[in-house]
């Protein structure tokens, strides 16, 4: 038996896929109303309005949950195998966002609330990421750096990683994504393993 979606599940399905479509300009509230099968009062009484929408989207999809139940449950708190599996799930997630994010990123110098949303994605990604490497610090596996700067190293060079490819396919690297992982996980690991 299929599991119904609540209400929220619906606007916020009904928001995606028209942003994936028509972009946040092209995808009005009375839009995701009637794909989502509701009123569009509903709408406003759940989310306030087309930003609230687009938060809760953005929530829907965070990397952020996934990324504190990984450091909670697959750690075995050694640096290169821990960061393979960070990576590896990043890499995994992104790319079933990918069109939402390539899609966002574009539009977010038009509209400074959709900025304003998505700058929450790497941030709530470094403080994962920051609590992780200040728990290998605290375990002493973990050169004295600035903890601050290095989750923000780890989270660009796999954020570039996933632009590069999704932009530009094999043209800039041809290598495979586990390549990519291995060689730079390997990289980064002993340049602050002790």
């Amino acid at each position: 038996m299929k599991e119904q979606k609540s209400t929220s599940e619906r606007i916020i399905q009904a928001f995606v896929e028209l942003f994936r479509d028509y972009g946040y300009k092209g995808t009005t509230t009375r839009a995701v109303a009637e794909r989502a099968g509701v009123n569009e009062v509903t709408i406003f009484r759940h989310f306030g309005n087309k930003k609230g929408i687009m938060d809760a989207a953005i929530q829907s999809v965070s990397y952020h949950p996934k990324l504190e139940k990984i450091i909670h449950e697959q750690m075995v708190w050694d640096l290169e195998h821990d960061l393979w599996v960070i990576a590896e799930g990043y890499h995994t997630y992104m790319e079933k966002i990918k069109d939402l994010v390539l899609i966002g990123l574009r539009e977010a110098e038009l509209f400074p609330e959709l900025n304003e949303t998505f700058v929450n994605i790497p941030r709530q990604l470094k403080e994962s990421m920051v609590l992780y490497f200040n728990e290998m610090n605290r375990r002493g596996k973990l050169v004295d750096v600035d903890i601050d700067f290095q989750a923000m190293n780890f989270i660009w060079l796999n954020f570039g990683y996933f632009l590069s490819k999704s932009r530009f396919g094999d043209s800039v690297i041809s290598s495979s994504k586990n390549d990519f992982i291995k060689h730079s996980v390997y990289l980064f690991a002993r340049g602050l393993t002790p």
